[in-house]
């Protein structure tokens, strides 16, 4: 009679699940052959050419197609020597490679967002794993097909959204709260001026910017972030309706105060 006690039991069953795919039945009768020993159980499954096939079926049925073990080995090209769950940033350059996409093209946004990348020139294994499984793409082939797909998902308004308040946490610098301002000037002018719904000026992009630099200011805040997309999707080119009573950041309030001056200085034609 086995002395494991049920809980090892289930978390036992549970861990051959997870790095396996096969069924908690198939588990059991692993474990039980090997008197609930986990690696015996692993070794004794991958020895067995009909319970593999089984398994892999098992898994592509439960996930529509996407194997975690093809996503497991392809992880294996890109993790970092040294840091197994993480790629480091050759590893990420590699991957662009096999992309096809140079690494600063906004669509790499996109995938780090797909795939809850923690930082940028990072990817994390679990985060990779499950954002492929999600999207159904197990190879390099099919994952650089998505590719065009998330390009052209850009194009929507709300999922561009969600790339860019994603961006934040993915571009600050890890255990801070703010985004340096140099880092937030880059990513607004690669994303704003791509914003399907956003008919803010190049021209009123750099007011901001050199508002932000004569202020003092060094760092950005997520909500100022966050709020500043949704301030260039409704503000008109006059600056005139801005609302001052909706809970925009008094950052930005300050900034209409500023461009309306400049458009009045300028004489700019906002017809």
């Amino acid at each position: 009679m086995s002395t494991v006690n049920k809980v090892t039991k289930e978390t036992r069953t549970r861990e051959f699940v997870e790095v396996t795919g096969a069924t908690a039945s198939e588990a059991g009768r692993f474990l039980k052959a090997t008197s609930w020993r986990l690696e015996a159980a692993l070794d004794a499954f991958y020895n067995d050419a009909a319970a593999v096939r089984a398994a892999d079926l098992h898994r592509e049925q439960s996930t529509g197609g996407a194997s975690v073990r093809n996503l497991e080995k392809l992880w294996e090209r890109y993790r970092d020597p040294k840091q197994l769950d993480e790629t480091g940033i050759d590893g990420t350059i590699l991957y662009c490679q096999d992309l096809g996409v140079e690494p600063e093209d906004v669509v790499m946004l996109a995938v780090a967002w797909l795939t809850k990348a923690p930082t940028m020139g990072r990817f994390a294994r679990k985060g990779w794993i499950e954002g492929w499984k999600e999207a159904r793409k197990d190879t390099l082939d099919q994952q650089r097909a998505y590719v065009g797909r998330l390009r052209s998902d850009l194009q929507q308004p709300e999922t561009f959204r969600k790339v860019y308040n994603f961006t934040f946490d993915y571009a600050k610098t890890e255990g801070q709260k703010s985004m340096q301002l140099e880092i937030a000037h880059e990513l607004w002018n690669l994303l704003i001026p791509l914003d399907p719904d956003s008919t803010f000026s190049a021209t009123h992009l750099s007011w901001w910017q050199d508002f932000l630099v004569e202020r003092g200011s060094k760092a950005v805040s997520k909500d100022t972030w966050n709020l500043f997309l949704e301030f260039t999707r409704v503000i008109d080119p006059a600056f005139e309706q801005h609302d001052e009573e909706a809970a925009w950041p008094s950052l930005i309030d300050d900034f209409v105060e500023h461009a309306r001056e400049k458009v009045r200085a300028t004489g700019m034609d906002v017809s």
